[in-house]
């Protein structure tokens, strides 16, 4: 099977593969982040083999992400109270069109609680092509996005399965504990 050590990447980062076919997969899971001032997201990773990709056919597979999203990863928490969805699409392409590589080094549309960061590998050139800077909205989750994607696609240049730590995520939560406790402190002297 083509997508065999993708698949056993995503294992070893904590994904449930729900669908699979010699072409595509998609595997969840869900994190909790406590350095990303205590959100859950729901990770959906697509990672799809195609022979050329096009921004059609990363459009394509937004629209159907986002519609299927609550199925894949249910939850009765809504979307935006410290919850959020990430759909982070892969592809493994003998040819990239210049569309689709500008449409995944691009910072993605902002929605409400919702990511979708494509990616993708040109196996004729072996580039790799994804969003480099970190956008302000959500800023605190892109060294994850971008650490799930370089490990799935570039295993070799993303060792291990440590999830990164979003530093300005920890200093905003320890800054958010540090308010809590100075209110808890400040309303029991009264």
């Amino acid at each position: 099977m083509p997508l065999e050590a993708h698949r056993q990447t995503l294992q070893q980062l904590g994904f449930s593969i729900v669908e699979e076919s010699s072409q595509h997969l998609v595997g969840v899971t869900r994190r909790f982040h406590w350095d990303c001032f205590f959100t859950r997201i729901n990770y959906i990773f697509l990672l799809r083999e195609i022979d050329t990709l096009d921004s059609a056919a990363i459009e394509r597979d937004r629209e159907d992400m986002a519609r299927r999203a609550s199925a894949l990863a249910p939850s009765l928490l809504p979307g935006g109270l410290q919850k959020g969805t990430a759909v982070l699409a892969g592809y493994i392409a003998r040819t990239v069109t210049p569309e689709a590589r500008a449409l995944c080094e691009a910072s993605p549309k902002i929605r409400f609680a919702f990511f979708h960061i494509p990616a993708a590998l040109d196996t004729t050139t072996g580039s790799i092509h994804f969003v480099r800077g970190t956008p302000v909205w959500g800023s605190f989750y892109y060294p994850k996005f971008r650490f799930l994607l370089g490990r799935v696609l570039e295993p070799e240049r993303t060792p291990g399965t440590t999830w990164p730590l979003s530093t300005s995520g920890v200093a905003l939560s320890l800054l958010y504990v540090a308010l809590f406790l100075l209110v808890l402190t400040m309303l029991s002297i009264r």
